[in-house]
């Protein structure tokens, strides 16, 4: 009797264990099942078409601008010979460069530049070349700072204004190259100044010679020829620093540096004239004494 109720109790443990793992075996392929639904990658063939992906990525690359990468990079992966491939290509770059941020934007602009290097004459071309410029645009820093970028912006725009000099983006770039030169100008002159301010003269003077010779369009040249006027004073070249003043009298009569530059006019010329000879002159002795006779 004991032996037949062991027997039972083993079946009965046996039958527990048994739908244990069947239950857990269920559990485990419905959770698999749902998380796989989340990663579902399209293949060519489905209803949903090329077009439909394109557009779905277009529609979201704006508020997330990596989930519309994730299916650009589906179409340039499921159909590379489409020509929604290629634009693809330009809807990463498009998303890196909604990212903003400074890491973002150099993707962005290697994958513009990638498109252009394989599509130059694609009508998606001239927009790509021009964007790959304004992701170093977007990264300029204030007169002061660091001016990289703004160097290799202008080197951008430059080269797609050669490579497609009658478009409308050429002439976009034309007006942002004009700019950032303004902002090159404006930092060697800020550095200037404040060398000017601290006493260091001479490199005072070799950043406002570099202004005036690279950028002669300064939109600050009223007080850049002043501040040039100051250094030479200060030099006591005294001619120099009045032709720097007179340019400013002569070209900005509406300048607020024009009554200064006045000013330091007729100080210099003052201090001139009470400069007295180091020498006197000499006299020839001889022909003193026949006046004496």
């Amino acid at each position: 009797m004991t032996d037949d109720l062991k027997i039972k109790d083993r079946k009965k443990n046996m039958f527990l264990w048994t739908a244990a793992i069947l239950i857990a075996t269920v559990l485990l392929v419905d959770f698999t099942g749902c998380k796989s639904k989340k990663n579902v990658v399209l293949k060519p063939g489905e209803t949903t078409t090329v077009k439909d992906i394109y557009d779905r990525a277009k529609a979201r690359i704006k508020k997330d601008p990596e989930k519309a990468r994730l299916l650009f990079k589906e179409i340039i992966h499921l159909y590379p010979d489409s020509t929604y491939s290629q634009r693809a290509k330009v809807g990463i770059a498009d998303s890196y460069f909604r990212q903003k941020d400074s890491g973002s934007l150099i993707m962005a602009a290697n994958e513009y530049q990638e498109y252009v290097n394989l599509y130059p004459n694609s009508p998606d071309a001239v927009y790509a070349k021009y964007q790959s410029a304004m992701c170093y645009y977007k990264q300029v820093k204030k007169p002061g700072r660091d001016q990289e970028n703004t160097h290799k912006a202008i080197q951008a725009f430059e080269s797609m204004v050669k490579m497609y000099p009658d478009t409308e983006e050429a002439k976009n770039a034309r007006q942002k190259i004009a700019q950032a030169r303004q902002n090159l100008a404006s930092h060697y002159f800020t550095i200037g100044r404040t060398n000017l301010w601290m006493g260091a003269v001479r490199g005072a003077l070799a950043r406002f010679k570099q202004v005036m010779d690279q950028y002669p369009e300064f939109k600050s040249n009223d007080v850049l020829f002043y501040c040039t006027g100051k250094a030479y004073s200060i030099m006591r070249d005294y001619e120099s620093a009045i032709s720097f003043f007179q340019r400013v009298t002569t070209d900005f009569p509406k300048s607020k540096y024009f009554k200064k530059s006045r000013k330091m006019i007729e100080k210099i010329n003052k201090i001139k004239s009470e400069i007295k000879p180091k020498t006197e002159p000499k006299t020839d002795a001889k022909a003193e004494g026949a006046e004496k006779q």
